[in-house]
């Protein structure tokens, strides 16, 4: 086809997101070199800017010849003439400089379709410096076209007709090839406006795609409406609500936003089958109370994940209750994301303006996943709307379904006050966090392991285990070789959100118990902290293409009735079960766990763990 090149080269420039710009140009004086458009000489005179269109985030209008094509609602690729400026195959680079046109035409617009590459849309804008030039130039240019398709193609059909377009009926050649191995249609319409004509190049696979595009244009004034902009970080007292579904359209109104699941194929999940992805809490979207509780605790509740049929693109929208300011809040989710993934910083278009963000990638057994997060603080509300897929370009392609729902923000000055804002120190599912205690690591002598701080004892006798190096094991986890991992060294790793080895033991390498201290600024209490891990270590063994059984149980531990979490996974066929209990003292967690190759075996050594006695 003669026009594959363009429409490649198109469609490259709309994946890597329009990265060809420059500065914009005054197109000015034509100049003919066409010997096909001898009507249409160069002139002095300069292009009117009434009669150049413009493209703003994949709008396209041009006032002049009343024409809009909304690339958003239609899923379209709109580059403006920046873009197609930087193509040679469009521009001559020195006339651009100049401001003239060698080819005596403007190429104002190209546009393609996201979901069918045989759609295409051109439009240029010419000079008519005679009279009848656009006449004359249709009549040239439908002889070229005759020329070229029925001389090379046997069912090749060329005539002049008229088209519909915007209400206004048009003249048109038609360009149709219906052949066993190629089916093509093309449509060039022309409109024309005191001194200037625009031509409306249209493509596509049949009069079917043809008319379908023409339908997209609608004329600048048409439903016209001030677009809502977003109020990002906003400090009032927003009244908490959460999304609603309904005909396919997802909405929340303390976050003013919502996702047209219908228009865009998107498949919203239930709440079941979130609870399942992102982990257990106690929430219950009928019950506003319990989701407040849930965020009261530190804890995130999704609000919304929806995926494409085919789950390369997926999205969601994480709520969390924060004091932290937004950047702060950034920064420790990123110190999180970096243990596991490469991640980093990023600035996030959205709602049509640059947010907060992180940029991650999760390497699964049978490919990658990229993943963006934006950040909106919605008065003590911070949420993270994720967007990402399989592919490149999936978070973009994400971050564009989310629309502002209107310009009003709901506002209630009794949010203040309400009690389910605070943790209620009677209330015994509330952990009352007691942060009367010193910070210490645990101390090891004659292979007998005790952290006063958490008040726990081991002795390596008791099931015959060898306790290791505790600045080995570190170093091997950290790669520092050198470090003495003193109590202020340990307390800035942790502070900086890793982790720190306080006692290793194992039985020749095959069964392992290990203390593991963390430090926790956000969840402020074990459970949801828990529930978390649950979460976390599902999705760790899902990107290696490993399902194991994971549990949540409670058990007799330390004298107390108290939550661990048990995982059953067999590797090329040996059984492997952990299990692992878990302390809280103030912001400070110890991850208690034990690896063996039966169940038993890794409750005992979990066992093995005692209270320090007073």
């Amino acid at each position: 086809m003669k026009r594959t090149l363009k429409l490649v080269i198109i469609w490259f420039i709309a994946v890597i997101i329009l990265l060809i710009s420059g500065c914009r140009n005054n197109l000015k004086n034509v100049e003919n070199l066409d010997s096909e458009h001898q009507d249409l000489k160069y002139s002095d005179t300069e292009y009117s800017d009434d009669y150049i269109g413009e493209v703003r985030k994949d709008v396209y209008i041009n006032e002049m010849f009343q024409l809009k094509l909304n690339g958003k609602i239609h899923n379209m690729y709109v580059l403006g003439r920046e873009e197609i400026e930087g193509m040679k195959e469009y521009s001559d680079t020195d006339s651009t400089k100049t401001g003239k046109d060698k080819r005596n035409y403007i190429n104002d617009m190209e546009a393609l379709d996201k979901s069918d590459a045989n759609r295409y849309v051109g439009i240029k804008i010419y000079r008519e410096i005679e009279e009848k030039g656009m006449e004359k130039h249709i009549e040239a240019e439908l002889q070229k076209q005759k020329k070229e398709y029925e001389g090379e193609y046997d069912n090749a059909e060329v005539k002049l007709s008229t088209g519909i377009l915007v209400d206004k009926e048009v003249q048109s050649i038609d360009i149709r090839l219906n052949g066993e191995r190629i089916e093509y249609a093309e449509s060039i319409l022309y409109m024309k406006v005191d001194d200037y004509f625009i031509e409306i190049k249209v493509e596509g696979k049949n009069s079917k795609d043809i008319q379908e595009v023409l339908s997209m244009f609608v004329a600048p004034d048409y439903e016209e409406h001030v677009e809502p902009k977003y109020i990002f970080d906003l400090d009032a007292n927003v009244k908490f609500t959460v999304g609603e579904i309904e005909n396919g359209i997802y909405t929340n109104k303390m976050l003013n936003l919502k996702v047209d699941g219908k228009a865009n194929d998107l498949r919203f999940r239930n709440d079941e089958e979130i609870k399942k992805k992102f982990g257990y809490n106690d929430s219950d979207r009928a019950d506003i109370e319990s989701v407040k509780e849930v965020l009261n605790k530190g804890d995130y509740f999704v609000d919304m994940h929806a995926t494409t049929p085919d789950n390369k693109l997926a999205i969601s929208i994480f709520v969390y209750k924060s004091e932290y300011d937004l950047n702060t809040f950034l920064e420790k989710e990123l110190n999180k994301l970096k243990k596991d993934f490469d991640s980093k910083k990023k600035t996030i278009e959205l709602f049509g303006e640059e947010v907060p963000g992180i940029e991650f990638k999760k390497v699964y057994y049978d490919g990658t996943a990229t993943i963006e997060l934006a950040f909106i603080k919605r008065g003590k509300y911070i949420t993270v709307i994720s967007s990402g897929g399989e592919y490149s370009s999936a978070p973009k392609d994400g971050f564009k379904l989310f629309e502002v729902l209107d310009n009003q923000v709901e506002i209630d000055s009794d949010e203040v006050t309400d009690s389910s804002d605070s943790i209620n120190e009677n209330d015994e599912s509330a952990e009352i966090v007691d942060n009367d205690f010193k910070f210490s690591i645990g101390e090891i002598n004659n292979g007998i392991y005790i952290n006063k701080m958490f008040g726990i004892r081991f002795d390596e006798k008791s099931l015959g285990m060898k306790i290791k190096s505790r600045e080995e094991e570190n170093n091997r986890f950290y790669s520092t070789d050198e470090k003495k991992w003193d109590i202020d060294e340990v307390s800035q790793l942790l502070d900086n959100g890793d982790k720190f080895m306080d006692m290793r033991a194992d039985i020749e390498n095959k069964s392992i118990l290990s203390v593991i201290i963390k430090k926790e600024d956000t969840l402020k209490d074990l459970d949801s902290y828990i529930n978390r891990q649950m979460a976390g270590l599902k999705d760790k063994y899902d990107m290696k293409g490993i399902y194991p059984e994971i549990k949540k149980g409670e058990d007799e531990f330390l004298g107390e009735t108290r939550p661990y979490i048990s995982v059953y996974t067999n590797i090329y066929g040996v059984d492997i079960y952990q299990r692992s209990a878990y302390l809280k003292v103030g912001n400070y967690i110890a991850e208690i766990s034990a690896y063996a190759g039966d169940e038993l075996s890794a409750k005992q050594m979990i066992d093995a763990i005692s209270k320090i006695e007073e």
